[in-house]
């Protein structure tokens, strides 16, 4: 496959809605305690430590065709859990979103149907040409931007000083407790953006890359700190999605009284471009998968 360019811009905004996806529409997780914001640090930490380890995998496996057999050895089961991980991550963001429209935009419209619109636009996206989703990527970044901050600041009279109040720190048992959810939503999927890059285009531009992981989990994190700020760590945990909890109760003002539009957009939109993401990236990693293995049949015939 001819490997082609990505421009810094298109690449860092790919990998901010990438980041963005899924996780605006469950955080603050289901069931976490009151330290949840400081396991959410804890998890951008992760976040990095995580990128960062998989630059030097994703350059790895880029070129397991034509690598040496030792390489390829190492290549086929990397290539094989990117594929994995990958396919689950497009499936987890469907589910995530399905249940959001299930419970709370469209409760008595047929589940199945609206999988299938969502399922034929992602599909329809991944298999576009490979600048596509990262153009409308750099589109719907800054509509998604301009919808958190301005969210955020109308927000900000119904703040309560109670819920930021910091009596003690946590223990490290309940940092760690209060991290893992955060991690396996927000961390572990940014290993994702390196191998992405590096199948499709050839090379990592982790500056970009790690731009965009950046400005993603800033605007998740301002997501979460609203939604603590306006109802308690206890309360959020106890709602399937906060961020719709909380622009349900936010008044804008005469004209706009509710923003529940832009922000049910803003869900739309991250968890179908992550969704293609996951989706172009599971084929990439197959289809090197697969001359991986068909060269390594290849030089056992001889």
């Amino acid at each position: 496959m001819r490997a082609e360019k990505i421009s810094p811009k298109h690449l860092a905004a790919l990998a901010a809605v990438f980041i963005l996806g899924d996780s605006v529409i469950v955080l603050p997780p289901p069931d976490s305690g009151k330290f949840v914001f400081w396991g959410f640090l804890l998890s951008i930490a992760a976040a990095a430590a995580v990128f960062f380890a998989a630059v030097p995998v994703s350059s790895l496996i880029a070129g397991a065709e034509t690598a040496g057999a030792v390489r390829r050895a190492v290549c086929v089961p990397l290539l094989a859990a990117a594929a994995f991980y990958s396919f689950y991550g497009a499936g987890l963001a469907l589910k995530r979103y399905m249940g959001f429209v299930d419970r709370v935009l469209l409760p008595d419209t047929q589940r199945f149907f609206i999988a299938f619109i969502f399922i034929f636009l992602a599909a329809v996206l991944a298999s576009r040409r490979k600048d596509v989703i990262s153009k409308l990527s750099l589109i719907f970044i800054v509509i998604s931007a301009i919808t958190v901050v301005l969210f955020f600041a109308l927000s900000v009279k119904d703040f309560r000083r109670e819920n930021i109040a910091v009596y003690r720190l946590p223990e490290f048992s309940e940092l760690i407790g209060e991290a893992i959810p955060c991690f396996f939503t927000v961390s572990l999927p940014a290993a994702l953006i390196p191998v992405y890059t590096s199948l499709l285009y050839g090379e990592t531009k982790k500056g970009a890359s790690f731009a965009g992981l950046s400005a993603g989990l800033a605007l998740v994190g301002l997501c979460l700190v609203e939604c603590l700020l306006l109802f308690g760590a206890p309360l959020s945990a106890n709602l399937d999605f906060p961020l719709a909890s909380a622009v349900s109760t936010v008044t804008v003002g005469p004209l706009f009284t509710r923003m529940d539009g832009l922000v049910y957009c803003l869900f739309f939109g991250t968890a179908l471009i992550k969704t293609s993401f996951c989706m172009k990236l599971c084929f990439y990693a197959l289809s090197h998968l697969k001359n991986a293995l068909r060269r390594n049949r290849g030089e056992q015939k001889k």
